[in-house]
């Protein structure tokens, strides 16, 4: 099929709902936008890790048919929402991942099973679509991509050597890491702006690796099997544009946090020390600010900045949120952009699920709807 044909499939319009709180806590200020949710009847569930550019624009995998698929791709900002991607009406997709991801420059990219066997990892701006990637048999399934502000993709799949990690920049795709060598298999990556890569890895001789990858050349970072380091097992990173990265580990020791490392040095941004059980999918931006979904030790869940779970709370379980209370919450590792923004996923006590973006209060006080 055409680029052309793809762009009349792929791109229709819905409308969302849209309105803001302004929470303010003793400890907090937030004003929260829905972006979409399922109040609106052309939307019946929603993938739980949506991204946030710095433009405060939010992209998500959304389900527009009953069967529990992510079915579409949508972009909002909590006015209308735009569908730019759907599997029922493109004779194209027959499922789209649930991550799909948005730069600064309005491209998305995002990977999709086809109507005939096989995937491909796919760009779209302004209904134009390209193909930067596509395998024809169902062991050549990608992993979820990523991309930055100069549409630099990076993405894993398989290679002729087993797994990779490959890096797509115009029009030409490159291996920037395989398991041909020392690495056994991937654990996740991440691109900053300036075209550095990280990578979580498993060795052949055993125990996990994060490497940074700058013009072409892998370094490792840390190492769990060094006996200096304090990690027992490293999750997936993210980055900000100053080569910063945070992520989540476990200690040797027993017990789990956030972490941040410059590759000269490693921070601890909050571990189960005291309140905290465990964590999922940090983020961080380009002033260093790190936020992430928390477990405290007593079950209540929520997302949170820092250490402390009052002063450093975006919002959490139990909070009153568009008529209801929160009971779920989920982030992604690009739910956090360079204005603070937060974008998030939540499950609301009436049944409700959607997207909403958490704005920190800018001190003004807006009348309410």
């Amino acid at each position: 099929m055409s680029v052309n044909t793809l762009k009349r499939c792929l791109v229709a319009t819905t409308v969302g709902l849209t309105m803001s709180w302004l929470t303010i806590g003793e400890a907090f200020a937030y004003t929260y936008t829905k972006i979409a949710d399922t109040s609106n009847p052309n939307f019946t569930s929603f993938g739980r890790y949506p991204i946030i550019n710095n433009a405060g624009n939010v992209v998500f995998a959304a389900n527009l048919a009953p069967d529990g698929g992510a079915t579409s791709i949508v972009i909002g900002n909590g006015g209308q929402t735009t569908t730019i991607a759907a599997a029922n009406t493109s004779n194209v997709f027959s499922l789209f991942g649930n991550v799909p991801v948005l730069n600064d420059l309005g491209t998305v990219a995002f990977r999709a099973n086809l109507d005939s066997i096989g995937s491909s990892i796919f760009t779209i701006n302004k209904g134009t679509v390209n193909t930067i990637a596509s395998s024809s048999t169902a062991t050549g399934a990608f992993d979820e991509p990523k991309i930055n502000n100069d549409n630099v993709i990076l993405f894993a799949g398989s290679s002729n050597t087993g797994r990779a990690v490959f890096r797509s920049s115009g029009g030409k795709t490159t291996t920037i890491a395989d398991t041909q060598g020392e690495i056994s298999n991937f654990y996740g990556y991440t691109i900053n702006d300036v075209g550095t890569a990280a990578f979580v890895t498993r060795l052949d001789v055993g125990g996990y690796a994060l490497y940074l990858n700058t013009n072409g050349v892998s370094n490792r970072l840390i190492y769990t099997k060094d006996p200096y380091s304090p990690f027992s097992f490293l999750y997936t990173p993210a980055m900000n544009n100053l080569g910063t990265l945070v992520f989540k580990a476990l200690r040797k020791i027993g017990g789990q946090g956030v972490f941040t490392t410059d590759g000269q040095s490693t921070v601890t941004i909050a571990d189960n020390v005291s309140s905290f059980n465990f964590f999922e999918n940090p983020a961080i931006n380009d002033a260093g600010k790190v936020v992430f979904k928390g477990v405290l030790k007593n079950g209540t869940l929520g997302i949170y900045t820092g250490a402390d779970p009052v002063a450093d709370k975006v919002v959490a379980a139990g909070d009153k949120l568009f008529g209801s209370t929160v009971t779920d919450l989920y982030v992604s590792s690009k739910s956090l952009n360079n204005n603070s923004q937060v974008v998030f996923y939540a499950k609301l006590a009436d049944g409700t699920t959607g997207i909403y973006r958490a704005d920190p209060d800018t001190g003004v006080v807006e009348a309410q709807p």
